[in-house]
């Protein structure tokens, strides 16, 4: 939307305003945020990200059309921030350029894999002004096409200059959120688990409590909502008081207004939130769907199983699959994950390839969704291979592009680019890597630089004890560890796996497995470098190893 100026017409809406031009100072660290029980915050009746010091400044967006990717940088800022996966950055430094996501929607290239021709796209003029939305911006962040840091130009090549990886960019359905408590509860849970969440809505005035449900004209913004206050009567709302006590909380793109409150009965609209990795995580992002617009025909099949068909094309002779990307319509869904391998050229029936590995899990929300796998899948450069995708409440989205895509509707049939993604890292030779195996073993990969596997054990953030295993490895070889008895039968234990060339040093490579105890066995992978929040935990165990 273009940037409007109004007057503020109600004198506590300014008063207000100017008293809230600033955001509000830190009560709390992100930290505190990420160590505190989600469904416990989301029934407070006020809920503010900037308590917890991760939301950016406010940036105006001039008289341009981007508030869209104004709301993107933004939302992604704080996701980064709540997510603490850079501990290199903060609110004062961390800064993703709007400006980059706009022209990348417009104007980009093949992708590094040159599986696509780029985006397609019917706009013409000035880039800044051809419009766009929050789920183009999530599709475009999905294929790894930015972000970039704020002090690289808007034209640079998003791929290689790129400061994350979007892993997931989840939708929450906007439908109902004007009228019922239970899809206000699960936008809250959105909110507090990323930090913000972008929307759109019609913008036709500003004012500090805002209530646009009944204007008149159509104006389009996107925005972003950090927080919730339940407690706004509703006469409060201009230009017309509401029949609900209550609004969002909106982090603007004006200057003139930073930030305002929207009310509960205000019809929102593309709400997406984003949850990134740093970029060793992984190396490779194979996928045919470069369009940021779906196509009609997806909506119109309404998909439940499709598949794409990829060669290996990284830099090295072997590659692993880690996670696979989905996009569906839809949420509180089922999801299966099947990877192939031998998968013949120019066709795909799953009965003519080999099943590597299979996973099932639920999906709450629906946008671009990241599964990881429980065991990575080994492919060697110039094989083909295919990953196949099942939902049951949902179905998956398809792009405007063409790619080696097929649905099954009676049989396997071709079709356009399916939004499935597969994300792998390039089989170096100081790769490590821990899986958690059901029967209470772990199985480490590495190099001859590892030392030790640690394992520690946790209830509430405190440690309860830790296991130290010998490794010696060859190169790239696989060890079986079986862990102590006890160790994976206690519930509501929080358990980490670490690999350590020493006491003294973490791997420069190090890999990181959590597990919780439910129903059944979750766990999440990730790799990262050294960080400060280390410390802690190593000089513990140094003790713990001096004392014995």
């Amino acid at each position: 939307m273009l940037k409007i100026k109004n007057i503020l017409t109600c004198a506590i809406s300014i008063s207000l305003f100017l008293m809230s031009s600033t955001a509000a100072d830190a009560t709390q660290t992100a930290e505190d945020l990420r160590n505190s029980d989600i469904s416990k915050l989301v029934k407070q009746s006020k809920f503010d990200s900037r308590d917890y010091g991760i939301v950016t400044p406010v940036r105006d967006q001039g008289d341009t059309s981007l508030c869209w990717a104004y709301s993107t940088a933004s939302a992604s800022e704080t996701s980064i921030l709540r997510s603490g996966i850079d501990k290199s950055v903060d609110k004062s430094s961390l800064s993703l350029s709007p400006q980059q996501i706009g022209y990348a929607r417009h104007n980009r290239g093949s992708d590094p894999l040159n599986n696509t021709t780029g985006e397609i796209t019917s706009s013409s003029g000035n880039w800044s002004y051809a419009g766009g939305g929050t789920k183009y911006a999530a599709a475009l962040l999905s294929t790894w096409c930015g972000p970039v840091k704020s002090d690289k130009a808007y034209n640079v090549n998003g791929w290689s200059n790129a400061a994350y990886k979007l892993e997931s960019a989840i939708s929450v359905d906007g439908k109902n959120l004007n009228k019922d408590a239970a899809a206000r509860e699960k936008m809250k849970r959105a909110i507090v688990k990323y930090g913000a969440v972008t929307f759109s809505y019609n913008n036709v005035r500003e004012a500090y409590y805002y209530n646009p449900s009944k204007e008149s004209g159509s104006s389009p913004h996107a925005c972003t909502i950090i927080g919730w206050d339940d407690t706004i009567p509703a006469e409060n709302f201009y230009p017309s008081k509401t029949t609900t006590d209550g609004g969002w909380l909106v982090k603007n793109s004006y200057s003139s207004l930073p930030y305002f409150y929207l009310s509960y009965e205000v019809t929102c609209e593309q709400i997406y939130a984003f949850d990134y990795v740093m970029n060793d995580k992984y190396d490779n992002n194979y996928f045919y769907d470069a369009s940021a617009t779906d196509s009609g025909i997806g909506s119109l099949l309404k998909i439940k199983q499709a598949a794409n068909v990829f060669k290996v094309k990284g830099d090295t002779e072997n590659e692993w699959i880690k996670a696979v990307s989905v996009g569906i319509v839809g949420g509180n869904t089922d999801c299966t994950v099947e990877v192939y391998s031998d998968v013949q050229d120019g066709s795909f029936n799953p009965q003519n390839a080999k099943l590597e590995t299979t996973k099932t899990v639920y999906l709450e929300y629906g946008g671009f969704n990241c599964i990881e796998l429980d065991k990575p899948v080994e492919v060697k450069k110039g094989s083909t291979f295919a990953v196949v995708v099942k939902v049951n409440n949902a179905y998956i989205t398809l792009s405007e592009n063409e790619g080696e895509s097929y649905v099954y509707r009676g049989g396997w049939t071709p079709s356009q680019a399916v939004r499935i993604k597969v994300f792998t890292k390039n089989d170096e030779k100081n790769q490590n890597s821990i899986e958690f195996m059901d029967e209470g073993q772990v199985k480490v990969r590495g190099n001859g630089g590892i030392k030790q596997l640690i394992i520690t054990m946790s209830e509430n953030e405190e440690l309860k004890d830790f296991y130290v295993e010998s490794i010696n490895f060859d190169e790239n070889k696989e060890k079986i560890v079986t862990l102590p008895s006890g160790w994976i039968r206690i519930e509501n234990i929080r358990y980490k796996a670490f690999l350590w060339d020493n006491f003294e040093n973490i791997s420069p490579e190090c890999s990181e497995i959590e597990w919780y105890k439910k129903e059944r066995w979750q766990y999440d992978i990730s790799s990262h470098k050294y960080s400060d929040s280390y410390k802690y935990d190593r000089r513990t165990w140094k003790t713990r190893f001096d004392a014995e």
